[in-house]
């Protein structure tokens, strides 16, 4: 009021200012202030339980059921008939202060004891507890039209504060017609309190059913977020809407604005190691700090970033390795754990339980170790200090004793910069995070100042070269930045196009074209054959390189082909190869001799007879009497991941059928076991004229599940000849 005297303001603003500022507005009003936007009496008719539950029952619109109470007596009679469990929070509280979910009588005798003991003066509410899907809806208003900037969906269902939720906008799995009913209840809402300016709204979708659980006439803190990826102001839209404009007179229209291509995410970020004796489990109660924004073309990639931004080390474990995951989760959450527990045993996590959640995961027939209480069991805290655990899952009771010893080991894991996650959704969507093969290196940078309004429509080619089948794109003009996250969205079989990987085809200064290739995981080859001659094809029957013979720019350097072409259009290409790579250095290879031929090597516990060759890529071949025996899916995985091959290694498993003949299976890295591998073909062949099994200068025909290749081994070169064919032609949004 002394700022006020001094200023004399022809009115105040309270929308922008939180709880703190809403809760001033009576004070204000009484004192004969202008409340500019939304009135004191539509604030109020927001924030007084029994007048706001006319106003909805005036639309038909659901809220959960509720009740005031004054004391104890009324909130135990009001939690028995509303049915356990419930949340209780005062009115007028900012962040979430002083909220539970009670779970029993003692649970609400403990609360009331605390809150009257407060003094606190306003009514306590009681709401029955909901467990279901929570939404964030903010709304500009000018008391006529309605702007709705967009729908966010919390990853955390209801239960854990906003705040410390992790937001998804657009939302990622609800329905178009519930989209619609939430546009319409918002705006229906929006106009009969009178707003003018912002309105934040949050909605609950539990039994296939919309209901609201409160609504806030203020801007929210999602309000920066939203304005970022959408490019609408909205704080500066909602002070003109404040003193006197209309949105008629904008350029934004009304109701629901343009989606923006791009999923985002707001991750909050805690400061639990600076605080100690605070309990980190998420509730009703806000805990989070602050929050970071992560922004990407799928939901994983958004996640990916906006997770690791907020401090989550992010690299599932390497095959075999000590990596686990502590699971301890309450009665109630045990039917909910198997699925999660999953997850993280396809991802090759260690699974560590307390005996009740041991006995749940078991039943999916994995190994999992048994650990005590934490609170009597020295061995978490062993496992913990030993870095033998990943991630920490635990969803607790309510119990002092346990309270305290999650506290004391949730500190030390935040120490040793253990995630500690106390939501199964926050750690389910973590576990799809990490099966997505997002990692720093295949995420797009984006701009945050000059996002893309609208998906770019970009053509490809289909093609495949001995049942190799790549995506293909033009990029001349440089405008794919981040080509090692397309191929990880568009090369997935069942989400995307589908293949074994990209090829982006660009402007060479030292060949006639430049060619970069991207495995599944979003890894660059620096080679691959059969792509190579699907290049040239591409190349020629389209009339960019109108020859038959031209060279090509890889990573591992200049190749030069030779074309066969039938009724106009390119069939089988010849690839010079290059020189083979036999010195352990080429591969590498850390076995501490000058080439790796016919050298036998322990292999997690198999012995194994190897001969390593890198043709642009790196390769072990291993000969065998029955390939079609061979269990590929695990002994490939080995071989990649072995520590002997520092830079990961493709490996070909072969049986000589005669010296003009070998029968080839490969695993690839990044990518698993392909119909075919080009440069893999030729490593088969060099190794086994290396071992005197195929003649130096003489085709060899590899035969490997996609068709076969034609391979020629002399002094100079390795010369690759296949086929190379057109699939479809198609166009796709980036």
């Amino acid at each position: 009021m002394h700022i006020v005297e001094v200023e004399k303001p022809f009115g105040v603003v309270v929308a922008f200012g939180g709880q703190t500022a809403i809760n001033l507005t009576h004070g204000l009003k009484e004192a004969g202030i202008r409340i500019l936007g939304t009135s004191a009496e539509s604030i109020d008719l927001a924030e007084d339980r029994s007048r706001f539950d006319a106003l909805l029952e005036q639309f038909g619109i659901r809220r959960p059921k509720g009740m005031t109470v004054l004391d104890t007596e009324e909130a135990l009679k009001a939690a028995e008939a509303l049915v356990y469990p419930v949340l209780l929070r005062p009115s007028y509280v900012i962040g979430g202060q002083n909220m539970t979910i009670a779970h029993s009588e003692d649970n609400v005798r403990q609360y009331m004891d605390i809150i009257l003991a407060q003094g606190i003066k306003n009514p306590v509410l009681i709401d029955k507890y909901m467990m279901g899907t929570e939404l964030e809806v903010d709304v500009i208003c000018d008391g006529t039209d309605v702007l709705v900037p967009g729908i966010m969906q919390h990853i955390e269902r209801a239960g854990v504060h906003s705040g410390d939720s992790i937001a998804v906008y657009p939302p990622y799995h609800i329905s178009d017609k519930m989209c619609t009913q939430i546009i319409d209840v918002s705006t229906k809402l929006a106009l009969s309190l009178g707003t003018r300016g912002l309105v934040n709204i949050q909605y609950l979708i539990h039994g296939g059913e919309l209901y609201v659980i409160e609504v806030n006439p203020r801007a929210s803190r999602t309000i920066p977020y939203i304005s970022k990826v959408t490019g609408l102001p909205m704080v500066d839209i909602a002070t003109r809407l404040m003193v006197g404009a209309s949105l008629s007179d904008m350029p934004y229209g009304t109701g629901l604005y343009k989606q923006p291509p791009y999923v985002t995410v707001k991750v909050p970020v805690f400061s639990f190691e600076k605080l100690r004796g605070v309990n980190s489990a998420l509730s009703p109660e806000m805990k989070s700090t602050g929050e970071v924004l992560g922004v990407g073309k799928t939901l994983e990639e958004a996640l990916f970033k906006g997770l690791l931004s907020a401090g989550f080390r992010l690299t599932p474990p390497a095959k075999n390795s000590d990596s686990g995951v502590l699971i301890s989760v309450n009665k109630q959450d045990r039917f909910e754990i198997i699925d999660l527990a999953r997850k993280f045993d396809e991802l090759g996590y260690r699974l560590y339980a307390t005996d009740g959640t041991a006995a749940e995961i078991e039943r999916l027939g994995v190994d999992v170790e048994v650990v005590g209480k934490l609170c009597d069991d020295p061995h978490v805290l062993e496992l913990l200090e030993g870095g033998k655990i990943s991630y920490l899952i635990m969803t607790g009771t309510t119990e002092p004793k346990y309270i305290s010893d999650f506290i004391r080991l949730n500190r030390r894991a935040l120490q040793l910069s253990v995630p500690c996650l106390t939501s199964l959704d926050t750690a389910n969507a973590l576990a799809d995070m990490l099966a997505s093969r997002f990692n720093e290196q295949n995420t797009e940078l984006v701009d945050i100042a000059h996002l893309r309004t609208e998906r770019e429509r970009i053509p490809f080619a289909k093609m495949q070269g001995s049942g190799d089948d790549y995506i293909y794109f033009e990029n001349f003009d440089g405008r794919i930045s981040c080509p090692e996250s397309l191929s990880i969205t568009l090369t997935d079989r069942h989400y995307g196009i589908g293949g074994d990987g990209i090829v982006l085809i660009g402007n060479s200064n030292i060949a006639d074209a430049k060619m970069l290739v991207f495995n599944k995981d979003g890894s660059e080859s620096k080679m691959a054959g059969n792509c190579i001659r699907c290049v040239g094809k591409y190349l020629y029957d389209r009339g960019i390189v109108p020859k038959k013979e031209m060279t090509i720019e890889t990573a591992s350097g200049i190749k030069d082909l030779q074309l066969y072409s039938f009724g106009g259009q390119v069939r089988s290409v010849r690839v010079n190869m290059g020189k083979a790579g036999l010195h352990s250095s080429d591969i590498p290879v850390l076995l501490g001799c000058d080439r790796v031929i016919n050298h036998t090597v322990k292999i997690a516990d198999g012995e194994y007879a190897i001969n390593c060759v890198n043709m642009g890529n790196p390769h072990c071949v291993v000969f065998v009497e029955r390939v079609d025996r061979v269990d590929i899916q695990n002994v490939g995985t080995l071989f990649e991941n072995s520590p002997i091959f520092p830079q990961r290694v493709n490996t070909e498993f072969v049986r000589v059928v005669n010296r003009n003949t070998l029968k080839v299976r490969v695993w690839e890295r990044g990518n698993g076991e392909t119909l075919a591998c080009g440069t893999g073909a030729c490593a088969a062949v060099v190794a086994a004229v290396e071992n005197g099994f195929c003649d130096k200068g003489v085709d060899v025909t590899v035969k490997v599940r996609g068709g076969d290749l034609v391979v020629n081994y002399t002094d100079e070169a390795v010369y690759l000849t296949g086929g190379a064919c057109l699939v479809f032609n198609g166009t796709v949004e980036y």
